[in-house]
């Protein structure tokens, strides 16, 4: 059951005794899954290094996670909703319109980053006044380093007990926000104080119209105890590794990776420390080299680097396997066929689908809970909604409109229900597209009216006189 505070010294109370403390003990946590998305982790740690060896060390840092969590990324674009029993588009173009109206067509990419790389993270809808004395459903995209919501039941509740977002104003200054079934409290703390700003209700209500504290978890991973492993905490000694097989490859390059000369029995004890240098330069510089009695020349190979790569191909490989990435994310290209390139793709779309049906739940609890921030009861209660997602699977679009066309005259599927899943078609286009053809029949749809109207002729029964 969502919570509901009545007086501002009971929310204070719960911001500071409750919320506060359980976003601290994540924070650590999370810093840390930042600093390895975010390409910063902390450097490996080396003995008696030199500032070659940092140098070396910190051109080996790759963001290796950031490219697992941008390959799964690039294939989650909501692109419309479909509302089963509704042919006419108005009622999908309502329904869609707060995401419209918030521009989350942009804003979903870093919310989906988010919740794909920390494992949650979160949107919450409140209620603005229109221009035109109406009101309007915002919709606000928050990450996890700056907000926490509590569940009484973290596996199984839509809605949180209460939510709390963090935001620094300056060095000196913070602001504190605390949703719960009713109000947005606000409060500024500084030198310690806290002075509460404001207290405005949400107006938002759940498909039964009742108050909830109107914030939707979007999770990458939730199992049934309600943990939600993201896709860069799992996978941080892996990328570690692979750091590591970079230092190693630097460390060999820079210093042994060419032949090393040798002179042995070359005395240079009565050399002062110029001459020396310079005895040296001529060595190593001259093509016919000469020495005394005992002197003797000869060369160290160069160290190979061809285990070192290997090595770190084998990590490559294990972090794609591990994390359900397509090897050719990571720039490996193999020769093989369309059937060979599907099954090695196989486990990377199992993936993409499964995050597209829990996000996909969580964008329609989004647009329901505008629905009915708007006064529109029955949009809210519609669990019906079917979202629908870009296409962003690798194809031409001569193979696309083949297949299309096959199911259209083999399958006799509607040509017009297909032309959403032209690739680079989106619903709103296909809408369209449809709109026109209703309203511009051809001659075989004219030809076929024509032909029921003589089949079922209007007839006068007087009934009417």
């Amino acid at each position: 059951m969502t919570t509901e505070y009545t007086s501002e010294a009971e929310a204070e109370q719960a911001l500071r005794g409750l919320l506060l403390p359980a976003w601290g003990m994540e924070l650590e946590r999370l810093n840390r899954i930042d600093r390895w998305w975010r390409w910063n982790p902390k450097p490996v740690r080396l003995k008696q290094a030199t500032l070659e060896h940092r140098m070396l060390r910190d051109l080996g840092v790759t963001p290796w996670l950031r490219l697992v969590v941008t390959t799964i990324s690039q294939t989650l674009y909501l692109e419309g909703v479909d509302i089963p029993g509704k042919p006419d588009t108005e009622s999908a173009r309502v329904f869609w319109h707060p995401w419209v109206a918030n521009r989350m067509g942009r804003r979903q990419v870093a919310l989906h980053k988010a919740a794909i790389a920390y494992g949650t993270a979160y949107a919450a809808v409140r209620a603005d006044a229109s221009a035109d004395g109406g009101v309007n459903a915002v919709i606000e995209c928050y990450s996890p380093r700056e907000s926490i919501a509590v569940y009484d039941d973290a596996a199984r509740d839509t809605f949180p007990q209460s939510f709390m977002r963090v935001r620094r104003i300056s060095p000196q200054v913070e602001s504190y926000e605390l949703w719960d079934k009713w109000n947005i409290w606000q409060w500024t703390r500084e030198n310690g104080s806290y002075t509460l700003v404001s207290c405005i209700p949400h107006l938002a209500v759940d498909a039964y119209g009742s108050p909830v504290c109107p914030v939707v978890r979007y999770t990458n991973d939730l199992d049934l105890q309600g943990r939600a492993p993201g896709e860069v905490e799992p996978y941080i000694p892996l990328a570690g590794r692979l750091n590591k097989d970079n230092y190693d490859r630097l460390l060999a390059q820079h210093y042994n990776s060419w032949k090393v000369r040798t002179v042995t029995g070359l005395d240079m004890t009565a050399l002062n420390d110029q001459q020396r240098g310079e005895k040296k330069l001529q060595l190593r510089q001259d093509d016919l080299l000469a020495g005394g009695e005992g002197v003797q020349f000869g060369t160290l190979p160069e160290t190979t680097l061809s285990s070192l790569i290997e090595a770190k191909q084998a990590d490559v490989e294990e972090l794609a396997a591990v994390s359900q990435t397509p090897t050719t994310a990571f720039g490996k290209m193999v020769n093989v066929g369309d059937a060979g390139i599907a099954e090695s793709r196989a486990g990377f779309y199992a993936k993409r689908d499964e995050r597209q049906k829990s996000f996909g739940v969580s964008h329609m609890d989004v647009l329901r809970l505008c629905a009915g921030i708007e006064g529109r009861m029955d949009d809210a209660r519609n669990f019906d909604l079917t979202p629908i997602w870009e296409d962003t699977d690798v194809r031409t679009i001569n193979q696309a409109v083949d297949a299309l066309g096959k199911a259209a005259q083999m399958l006799g599927v509607p040509k017009q229900e297909l032309w959403d899943m032209i690739p680079g078609v989106s619903k709103s286009r296909a809408d369209s597209w449809r709109e026109y053809a209703d309203a511009h029949p051809d001659a075989d749809t004219l030809a076929v009216q024509a032909y029921q109207a003589q089949l079922n002729p209007v007839v006068d029964d007087g009934a009417d006189r």
